[in-house]
């Protein structure tokens, strides 16, 4: 019996595949995003059972095997129920899946980033304004990636002072707004808040677009489904 490699897991997506399976994307801590073939999803006899224990948001330990980039899942066990999303919640948890599935990267470590999914979900489902959590989120994939500015330092290695504006320059950091003009200007008042987690400045427009900003070089302006249908549900409000 084939043994394969162990790990933690979190489904982020599903798609059909030939006339019976599933190729299924994968977040593990130690393996990244890892693609594997379902074999007969569609057939209960054969992966169909498997299949259906995979479901969105829900904690998994997975077993596949394989050495090319399309493995094959070998098996998948339930840690617990997938996590109860509603509103709001239930968009931004599947849009931080699109984010991961645009920045995971194969056979790379992800520990801390995969601890701060789970975090992610657990919040999710316990509070009803997901805008400060999710943009904690995008931060941690910033961090993840080495792409995160200092919140607290101009450019020069100046404190950032709460009562400046600043623009943010790729490569260089923050710069007085009076000088430079290169980005929407920043309140440094809003930084410093950002860089001490307080919950209403990640909940702010200033924190929305900033991340989006820092994170467009890595994602793309590809559309996000989940945020468009997002709006589409808060506009029907």
């Amino acid at each position: 019996m084939a043994m394969g490699i162990q790990q933690p897991a979190f489904l982020l997506r599903k798609r059909p595949f030939q006339e019976s399976s599933e190729i299924v994307d994968l977040f593990t801590p130690e393996r990244g995003r890892v693609s594997c073939v379902v074999k007969g999803a569609k057939r209960k006899r054969l992966g169909g059972s498997l299949s259906q224990r995979l479901q969105l948001f829900r904690p998994l330990v997975v077993r596949f095997q394989g050495r090319g980039d399309l493995k094959t899942l070998l098996d998948a066990e339930e840690l617990h129920e997938p996590y109860t999303l509603f509103g709001e919640g239930f968009y931004a948890a599947h849009y931080a899946n699109e984010l991961l599935l645009r920045v995971l990267q194969q056979e790379e470590s992800y520990a801390e980033l995969f601890a701060d999914y789970a975090s992610l979900l657990e919040v999710l489902e316990a509070d009803s304004s997901p805008r400060a959590p999710i943009r904690r989120f995008e931060w941690s994939i910033l961090q993840t990636l080495g792409a995160e500015p200092d919140l607290s330092t101009d450019a020069n290695g100046e404190p950032i002072d709460p009562d400046k504006w600043y623009h943010f320059v790729d490569n260089t950091g923050w710069l007085d707004a009076l000088e430079h003009t290169a980005s929407k200007p920043a309140p440094g008042r809003w930084l410093l808040a950002l860089a001490i987690n307080e919950p209403e400045a990640w909940a702010s427009k200033f924190a929305r677009e900033l991340c989006r900003t820092l994170l467009l070089p890595y994602i793309g302006e590809a559309p996000f489904k989940s945020r468009l249908l997002w709006q589409q549900q808060a506009q029907q409000q």
